[in-house]
């Protein structure tokens, strides 16, 4: 039976993803649509799903903009190309518990039922200023629930449009904790269901792209903080600029992709201008 319930994404990447992304969703009693960034998706219907064609790479919060927007249901809810249903009834027992005025996420696990956590706690001066001399640690919480993770966030449509959907200055990363943010200003709920599990395989559904991702990371690590904590937002720009500096010393003569990506992020947050994804067959 089909539920008042349209599953969008963004695809960019492996088709095979694809097809079981749409079989999947519409097999569990869902509408599906897709925005089209650039993977070999065919234009008009594939199976069950509507396939929007994006004319450029815009990103992910863009491409789930254009998608809800054509959505008719009351309900969406917003997937990664590789987020799926655990079991037939997950979808319906998440629909269930969603009330409208709220985010709603659930539990995540990859493929091998190992769980993928969803959830985490907002950024801070302290988080961004340990990542100078080590690897960024992780904002993903299990008993956190600040902010959900765009790979699995359920919204009544209308409550989504108001918002203004996700922020057009995050091309990649951060537009979800941005999302959240703004929900919870104008009073909306962030909950969590625990009854319904869904499958995450982690980046099997997009391009690696590294180099893009770690400009889009640095980018969107900087906007979310001139949009929602103006006073240290100047600081956290020091801070990345002097973070790129030194990974362009340490990756120069180990790691072409990392040199290039860090880079773009010291080019992009120097000059404030957003970096810019990669289009069709680049």
């Amino acid at each position: 039976m089909a539920l008042p319930v349209t599953v969008v994404t963004v695809a960019f990447g492996n088709r095979q993803v694809v097809q079981t992304w749409t079989e999947q969703w519409s097999r569990a009693g869902a509408n599906c649509i897709i925005t089209n960034n650039g993977s070999a998706v065919p234009a008009g219907v594939t199976g069950d799903a509507i396939v929007l064609q994006s004319p450029v790479n815009s990103g992910f919060g863009a491409g789930i903009n254009l998608a809800v927007q054509r959505a008719e249901t009351p309900v969406v809810l917003i997937t990664n190309p590789d987020t799926l249903p655990v079991a037939p009834d997950a979808l319906k027992t998440l629909t269930d518990f969603h009330t409208r005025g709220s985010l709603s996420g659930s539990r995540t696990v990859n493929s091998a039922g190992r769980e993928v956590y969803s959830t985490g706690t907002w950024p801070t001066v302290k988080w961004v200023r340990s990542q100078v001399f080590r690897p960024a640690g992780t904002l993903w919480r299990k008993d956190s629930i600040d902010w959900l993770q765009g790979s699995l966030i359920m919204v009544h449509r209308d409550d989504f449009l108001q918002l203004g959907g996700f922020a057009r200055n995050y091309p990649l990363y951060f537009e979800d904790v941005d999302l959240c943010f703004r929900a919870r200003k104008q009073g909306m709920k962030v909950d969590f269901c625990e009854e319904s599990s869904f499958i995450h395989n982690e980046g099997s559904g997009s391009e690696k792209a590294v180099s893009s991702r770690l400009s889009c990371f640095h980018w969107g690590m900087l906007e979310f903080f001139k949009s929602n904590d103006s006073v240290n937002a100047a600081l956290v720009r020091r801070i990345i600029i002097a973070k790129c500096i030194l990974r362009l010393f340490v990756y120069a003569p180990t790691d072409r992709e990392a040199f290039k990506g860090y880079y773009r992020a010291l080019q992009s947050v120097y000059s404030s201008t957003a970096p810019v994804l990669p289009g069709r067959g680049q």
